[in-house]
């Protein structure tokens, strides 16, 4: 399956394409201590599930190469969103994950995922990138597709953050 966008990496090298609705939203996660937790969460597909996205992923941890392909329903329709991994980077205090919609997707451009653990011990997640609608029913409807985009940023976000131990994960 091939990318359904002609700048594929250009989020790793800090690139803004024209023509893209580009953003930036971050969230406090918890902890110091939440780190590890965070970045299992996120490579092993925890993060979206908890979001209410369906995963089939081509292999059960994120590496570059592997697809995602992500299903969630807007109203009554489900929509298939297939990605593939460009980028992981773990190291002692960062996390990234970067992937590029594939053909397909309803929308094109890349997402990046990066946990960060800060001096002050805070654990924060940001999620950014670039998109702009690749099918017709998104274009169509692009207020409803920037719509979902946030909605479902705002789930990511969500899910990685420190829960009471007798909640459901």
């Amino acid at each position: 399956m091939a990318f359904s966008y002609p700048e594929v990496g250009a989020v790793a090298r800090g690139e803004r394409p024209p023509g893209y609705e580009h953003f930036a939203h971050r969230a406090t996660l918890g902890g110091s201590d939440h780190f590890a937790t965070a970045v299992d969460d996120l490579l092993a597909w925890r993060m979206h599930s908890r979001s209410g996205v369906g995963v089939t992923p081509s292999a059960p941890e994120a590496a570059p190469g592997v697809v995602l392909v992500q299903r969630f329903r807007v109203g009554p329709v489900l929509l298939v969103a297939p990605v593939r991994i460009l980028e992981v980077r773990v190291d002692a205090d960062r996390a990234v994950l970067i992937y590029g919609t594939l053909r397909g997707h309803p929308e094109q451009g890349e997402e990046q995922f990066v946990i960060e653990r800060h001096a002050d011990g805070s654990v924060t997640l940001t999620i950014s990138g670039f998109v702009r609608p690749a099918a017709w029913y998104a274009r169509l409807a692009a207020p409803v597709s920037r719509y979902v985009q946030r909605l479902i940023t705002r789930r990511y976000l969500r899910a990685l953050r420190v829960r009471d131990p007798g909640s459901r994960r």
